[in-house]
């Protein structure tokens, strides 16, 4: 008998996608919301910064040069509105 459950493949193509909207549903909130309200204008730091990262993950696909640029975007954006 084998301890795994055979799933429809329809099923397991849709797990795929599971990561992807587990970490988009942790991260939007923090980026978009501010004070209890919707921040989404050219003035939202944490938005400017989440863009950066997400081109620099699609661009190159390495977690550690996202996440450096992101941080380090926000923090220069920080440091230089002085927020």
């Amino acid at each position: 008998a084998s301890d795994r459950l055979a799933l429809p493949a329809a099923v397991r193509r849709a797990l795929r996608f599971v990561p992807a909207a587990v970490l988009s549903a942790l991260i939007w909130p923090a980026v978009l919301v501010s004070d209890g309200s919707l921040h989404a204008g050219p003035d939202n730091l944490r938005l400017i910064a989440a863009v950066v990262a997400a081109v620099v993950a699609w661009r190159t696909r390495n977690v550690l040069y996202t996440i450096v640029a992101g941080m380090g975007t926000l923090w220069a954006l920080t440091a230089g509105f002085g927020l």
